[in-house]
């Protein structure tokens, strides 16, 4: 009987393994723009920021970047900066939008960043995890570390 119970209890944890791996490389759900130009809504899970969330929800809510100058050379200048994180690569680009994602070092869990390029000189955003429900605030600590970027090249 023992011997039953330890072969469960070691083949358990590499089921797992397989298993949550296997999800993290799978784009995440609701990525793009709606017929709106807005961003899906973040889960109700706190691994997801997004400035189209409404303001009172402080959880998911995170205000958009403002940036000053030409659209294009701000989309530039984001560009640059994700390129120079080895963790990130841009996935996807097109006229107003910009996605990325981000790699973690040692699990390999990616975090999907999107940017949308809107009206007076705002860069919309949505930074969201694939897995898990907690991500110990890293998407918003990442879209503060952009912005903070981005408008130290302001100047």
């Amino acid at each position: 009987m023992e011997d039953k119970q330890l072969q469960k209890l070691t083949i358990l944890p590499f089921l797992f393994c397989i298993i949550f791996t296997s999800c993290k490389d799978r784009p995440a759900k609701g990525l793009g723009l709606t017929s709106e130009n807005k961003f899906f809504p973040c889960p109700e899970t706190p691994n997801c920021v997004s400035s189209f969330e409404n303001p009172s929800n402080e959880r998911n809510f995170i205000s958009p970047i403002k940036f000053f100058g030409g659209k294009e050379a701000t989309i530039l200048k984001l560009e640059k900066l994700i390129k120079k994180n080895p963790s990130a690569k841009i996935v996807e680009k097109k006229e107003n939008y910009l996605r990325a994602e981000y790699t973690s070092s040692v699990f390999k869990f990616v975090d999907d960043i999107q940017f949308y390029f809107g009206q007076e000189n705002t860069i919309h955003v949505k930074s969201a995890s694939r897995v898990g429900r907690s991500d110990f605030g890293k998407n918003r600590e990442r879209v503060r570390e952009i912005e903070f970027a981005l408008q130290q090249s302001a100047n």
